[in-house]
């Protein structure tokens, strides 16, 4: 059989699967608060004056005839045996916090879509749980991850209705082919989107996950807190685990030698590595010395200077970890990316560290 006369009978044997599929398939689950607020939004303000109401009509005909066309061409390429981070879920989350009015022109959401990592395309299933991997980005030094659970346990999710617990999972690991391993750095509970689905998001920071190759993701249990934030208690026993790569990608990375005074003591800043959604400080202190006295963003002390003449102290996620010798290592978690393209550079204890040079 000719291939021209193949693919065409293939095309209307999975575009008619396709249409059984969705005739008998459920009705969605309903809007979750984010997407009703962000739905009202929409609502909200005007269609360009560009726009003509026939245009709008135009492109959203036939939307099961393209979703068919988009599952054909995923079969005949093999791409359907992994899942893209596409950003999105993530650019959708930043533009809706609080940080992203104060930030301004200093932020770009957009860059996340730019930014997606290649994930397996199976969840995880066992115990009552399926988790995946809703979306995920890399910038170069921190991987954000956003995790979706959907309770299949008809009684777990009555208890989970019941009790109105905080949901959280356990400790999430991710182990590279190297041989590497990386705790997750920061992250979230489980909020409920819709009924029996739940996302979590963390992250991971490291610059060797720009080599890591393909990593696996274990999610070591699933917790119930009380609502006052108290102990919690294993709800089902992981590990489920999951598949990641991220992509190769270059970051911005300062060793300037110069010396800062913190507490009345000369700290030296050896390297700074500076990537739109985090900061990476590496100091030596002198003989003796203990951890530096609160230096990071909250009191003011890191500010960034952008080619416009503004000034941006950034809020955001730190942590302190301390090394053998006196070295201490600083990690900043931005509340939104950062445009880098407008940075002109960053002040920290007074010095100035030129990110345009």
């Amino acid at each position: 059989m000719d291939n021209p006369v193949f693919d065409a009978m293939l095309k209307t044997a999975l575009e008619e699967a396709l249409r059984r599929d969705i005739e008998e398939a459920p009705l969605p689950p309903p809007p979750s608060r984010r997407q009703r607020k962000r739905m009202r939004r929409l609502l909200a303000e005007p269609r360009s004056a560009g726009e003509r109401p026939d245009e709008t009509k135009r492109r959203l005909r036939n939307p099961a005839r393209w979703l068919a066309a988009a599952v054909i061409a995923a079969l005949l390429t093999g791409a359907a045996a992994v899942g893209l981070g596409s950003g999105d879920w993530f650019r959708q989350t930043y533009e809706e916090s609080y940080w992203a009015r104060e930030y301004g022109d200093a932020a770009n959401t957009d860059q996340l879509l730019d930014m997606g990592v290649e994930t397996g395309a199976a969840p995880a299933e066992a115990d009552g749980l399926r988790i995946e991997v809703l979306d995920a980005v890399f910038d170069g030094q921190i991987a954000l991850f956003a995790i979706r659970v959907t309770v299949l346990d008809p009684e777990l999710l009555e208890q989970l209705q019941e009790e109105h617990s905080v949901l959280g999972l356990g400790l999430t690991s991710v182990f590279t082919e190297g041989g590497g391993v990386f705790g997750d750095f920061n992250s979230s509970p489980l909020e409920e989107e819709a009924e029996g689905q739940y996302t979590s998001q963390f992250s991971i920071l490291s610059e060797s996950l720009s080599s890591a190759g393909l990593c696996r993701i274990e999610i070591q249990d699933l917790v119930i807190f009380p609502p006052e934030h108290g102990l919690g208690k294993v709800l089902r026993k992981g590990p489920w685990t999951l598949t990641a790569s991220p992509r190769p990608t270059e970051t911005q990375r300062l060793e300037p030698g110069r010396v800062c005074e913190i507490g009345g003591e000369a700290w030296t800043l050896e390297s700074l590595t500076l990537t739109p959604l985090a900061l990476r400080l590496t100091m030596q202190g002198p003989e003796g010395a203990g951890r530096p006295p609160e230096y990071w963003s909250e009191n003011g002390n890191l500010t960034f200077h952008m080619k416009n003449g503004d000034s941006l102290t950034p809020g955001g996620t730190s942590r302190g970890i301390p090394d053998v010798g006196g070295a201490y290592q600083v990690d900043i978690l931005f509340p939104v990316p950062l445009d880098l393209d407008q940075m002109e550079s960053i002040e920290l204890y007074g010095q100035d560290f030129s990110l345009t040079e």
